[in-house]
Protein backbone atom coordinates (compact mmCIF):
# COMPACT_ATOMS: atom_id res chain seq x y z
CA UNK A 1 0.00 0.00 0.00
CA UNK A 2 1.18 3.48 -0.87
CA UNK A 3 1.71 5.93 2.01
CA UNK A 4 -0.73 8.49 0.64
CA UNK A 5 -4.27 9.60 1.42
CA UNK A 6 -6.65 8.78 -1.42
CA UNK A 7 -9.78 10.56 -2.61
CA UNK A 8 -12.73 8.22 -3.06
CA UNK A 9 -16.23 9.40 -3.78
CA UNK A 10 -17.73 5.93 -4.08
CA UNK A 11 -16.43 4.25 -0.91
CA UNK A 12 -19.86 4.51 0.68
CA UNK A 13 -23.32 4.83 -0.79
CA UNK A 14 -25.12 7.96 0.34
CA UNK A 15 -28.66 6.86 1.07
CA UNK A 16 -29.90 10.27 2.19
CA UNK A 17 -28.33 13.71 2.56
CA UNK A 18 -30.12 16.47 4.47
CA UNK A 19 -28.99 20.08 4.48
CA UNK A 20 -29.16 21.29 8.11
CA UNK A 21 -27.53 24.74 7.89
CA UNK A 22 -26.09 27.01 5.20
CA UNK A 23 -23.97 30.04 6.03
CA UNK A 24 -21.38 32.17 4.26
CA UNK A 25 -18.40 30.09 5.46
CA UNK A 26 -19.75 26.57 5.90
CA UNK A 27 -22.71 24.28 5.29
CA UNK A 28 -23.77 21.42 7.57
CA UNK A 29 -25.14 18.13 6.22
CA UNK A 30 -26.62 15.08 7.91
CA UNK A 31 -26.01 11.99 5.76
CA UNK A 32 -27.15 8.41 6.02
CA UNK A 33 -24.45 6.22 4.44
CA UNK A 34 -24.06 2.55 3.62
CA UNK A 35 -20.68 0.81 3.74
CA UNK A 36 -19.68 -2.07 1.45
CA UNK A 37 -20.19 -4.37 4.46
CA UNK A 38 -23.86 -3.38 4.51
CA UNK A 39 -23.53 -1.38 7.74
CA UNK A 40 -25.56 1.82 7.78
CA UNK A 41 -24.50 4.92 9.73
CA UNK A 42 -25.36 8.59 10.10
CA UNK A 43 -22.62 11.18 9.70
CA UNK A 44 -22.90 14.90 10.19
CA UNK A 45 -20.25 17.03 8.54
CA UNK A 46 -19.35 20.54 7.59
CA UNK A 47 -18.59 21.57 4.01
CA UNK A 48 -16.11 24.41 4.52
CA UNK A 49 -13.99 26.78 2.43
CA UNK A 50 -10.37 25.67 2.21
CA UNK A 51 -7.79 27.84 3.97
CA UNK A 52 -4.18 28.92 4.10
CA UNK A 53 -1.84 29.53 7.01
CA UNK A 54 1.47 31.36 7.01
CA UNK A 55 4.58 30.92 9.16
CA UNK A 56 6.23 34.36 8.84
CA UNK A 57 9.92 34.07 9.71
CA UNK A 58 12.91 36.36 9.95
CA UNK A 59 16.44 36.11 11.27
CA UNK A 60 17.52 38.11 14.31
CA UNK A 61 20.73 38.38 16.33
CA UNK A 62 19.25 35.92 18.83
CA UNK A 63 18.08 33.40 16.20
CA UNK A 64 15.06 32.76 13.95
CA UNK A 65 11.86 34.56 14.90
CA UNK A 66 8.23 33.90 14.00
CA UNK A 67 5.54 36.56 13.76
CA UNK A 68 2.42 35.52 15.67
CA UNK A 69 -0.95 37.20 15.95
CA UNK A 70 -3.19 37.14 18.98
CA UNK A 71 -6.95 37.22 18.53
CA UNK A 72 -10.23 36.14 20.07
CA UNK A 73 -11.76 32.84 18.89
CA UNK A 74 -15.39 32.46 19.82
CA UNK A 75 -15.87 28.66 19.62
CA UNK A 76 -13.30 27.88 22.36
CA UNK A 77 -13.98 31.26 24.11
CA UNK A 78 -10.25 31.98 24.17
CA UNK A 79 -7.73 34.53 22.98
CA UNK A 80 -5.15 32.53 21.05
CA UNK A 81 -1.71 33.13 19.65
CA UNK A 82 -1.85 31.95 16.04
CA UNK A 83 -0.03 32.20 12.77
CA UNK A 84 -1.74 34.38 10.16
CA UNK A 85 -4.38 32.43 8.24
CA UNK A 86 -7.49 32.87 6.16
CA UNK A 87 -10.01 31.35 3.82
CA UNK A 88 -9.81 30.79 0.09
CA UNK A 89 -13.04 32.71 -0.32
CA UNK A 90 -12.26 34.87 -3.36
CA UNK A 91 -13.18 33.22 -6.65
CA UNK A 92 -10.15 32.40 -8.79
CA UNK A 93 -7.57 33.25 -6.12
CA UNK A 94 -4.95 30.51 -5.66
CA UNK A 95 -3.56 29.44 -2.29
CA UNK A 96 -0.27 31.37 -2.55
CA UNK A 97 -2.05 34.59 -3.55
CA UNK A 98 -4.46 34.12 -0.63
CA UNK A 99 -1.51 33.56 1.74
CA UNK A 100 0.16 36.78 0.58
CA UNK A 101 -3.10 38.70 0.96
CA UNK A 102 -3.79 37.29 4.43
CA UNK A 103 -0.26 38.07 5.66
CA UNK A 104 -0.69 41.67 4.55
CA UNK A 105 -4.25 42.00 5.92
CA UNK A 106 -3.49 40.52 9.33
CA UNK A 107 0.03 41.82 9.96
CA UNK A 108 0.73 44.70 7.53
CA UNK A 109 3.71 42.63 6.35
CA UNK A 110 4.93 41.18 3.07
CA UNK A 111 7.59 38.56 2.35
CA UNK A 112 10.19 38.14 -0.38
CA UNK A 113 10.45 34.33 -0.25
CA UNK A 114 7.63 31.80 -0.08
CA UNK A 115 7.74 28.02 0.30
CA UNK A 116 4.75 25.68 0.51
CA UNK A 117 5.28 23.47 3.54
CA UNK A 118 2.31 21.13 3.80
CA UNK A 119 -1.41 20.58 3.44
CA UNK A 120 -3.64 19.14 6.14
CA UNK A 121 -7.33 18.40 6.58
CA UNK A 122 -8.35 20.51 9.56
CA UNK A 123 -10.76 18.10 11.25
CA UNK A 124 -11.45 15.11 8.97
CA UNK A 125 -14.01 13.57 11.30
CA UNK A 126 -16.38 16.51 10.85
CA UNK A 127 -15.15 18.78 8.03
CA UNK A 128 -13.77 18.73 4.49
CA UNK A 129 -11.65 21.88 5.05
CA UNK A 130 -8.06 21.64 3.82
CA UNK A 131 -5.35 24.09 4.82
CA UNK A 132 -2.18 24.83 2.86
CA UNK A 133 0.70 26.05 5.03
CA UNK A 134 3.36 28.39 3.67
CA UNK A 135 6.69 29.51 5.08
CA UNK A 136 7.20 33.24 4.42
CA UNK A 137 10.78 34.47 4.78
CA UNK A 138 12.43 37.87 4.57
CA UNK A 139 9.29 39.34 6.10
CA UNK A 140 9.02 43.08 6.57
CA UNK A 141 6.33 45.59 7.46
CA UNK A 142 4.88 47.94 4.84
CA UNK A 143 4.04 51.48 5.81
CA UNK A 144 0.55 51.84 4.38
CA UNK A 145 -1.71 48.82 4.18
CA UNK A 146 -5.04 49.56 2.52
CA UNK A 147 -6.89 46.88 4.49
CA UNK A 148 -9.23 47.99 7.28
CA UNK A 149 -9.74 45.32 9.93
CA UNK A 150 -13.14 44.72 11.53
CA UNK A 151 -14.70 42.52 14.20
CA UNK A 152 -12.13 40.27 15.96
CA UNK A 153 -9.46 41.20 13.41
CA UNK A 154 -9.61 44.80 14.69
CA UNK A 155 -8.25 43.47 18.01
CA UNK A 156 -5.29 41.59 16.49
CA UNK A 157 -2.01 42.02 18.30
CA UNK A 158 1.12 40.98 16.42
CA UNK A 159 4.49 40.13 17.96
CA UNK A 160 7.76 38.51 16.91
CA UNK A 161 8.86 35.57 19.08
CA UNK A 162 12.02 33.49 19.01
CA UNK A 163 11.37 30.17 17.29
CA UNK A 164 12.81 28.33 20.31
CA UNK A 165 10.36 30.09 22.63
CA UNK A 166 7.43 29.18 20.35
CA UNK A 167 8.55 25.54 20.28
CA UNK A 168 8.87 25.49 24.08
CA UNK A 169 5.34 26.93 24.41
CA UNK A 170 3.97 24.32 21.98
CA UNK A 171 5.49 21.46 23.97
CA UNK A 172 4.17 22.92 27.25
CA UNK A 173 0.70 22.99 25.60
CA UNK A 174 0.56 26.75 26.14
CA UNK A 175 -0.10 27.25 22.40
CA UNK A 176 -2.91 25.08 21.04
CA UNK A 177 -3.95 26.51 17.67
CA UNK A 178 -3.71 23.54 15.26
CA UNK A 179 -2.50 25.71 12.38
CA UNK A 180 0.21 27.19 14.59
CA UNK A 181 1.37 23.81 15.91
CA UNK A 182 1.29 22.15 12.48
CA UNK A 183 2.83 25.14 10.71
CA UNK A 184 5.67 25.74 13.13
CA UNK A 185 6.63 22.06 13.32
CA UNK A 186 6.47 21.78 9.50
CA UNK A 187 8.66 24.88 9.18
CA UNK A 188 11.27 23.46 11.57
CA UNK A 189 11.46 20.19 9.63
CA UNK A 190 11.58 22.01 6.28
CA UNK A 191 14.44 24.21 7.46
CA UNK A 192 16.32 21.20 8.82
CA UNK A 193 15.93 19.61 5.37
CA UNK A 194 17.32 22.69 3.65
CA UNK A 195 14.18 24.48 2.44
Amino acid sequence: MELKDINVSDHVEILQSDLRFKGPIFTIYDDEIKFASGDIARRQYMEHHDAVAIVPMRESERGPEILLIRQYRHAPRRILWEIPAGLLDIAGEDALSTAKRELLEETDCVADRWTKLARFTASPGVSDENCDIFLARDVYEVAHSQFERSEEEREIIKKWFLLEDVLDAIFRSDLTSPTLVTGVLAAVVALERGA
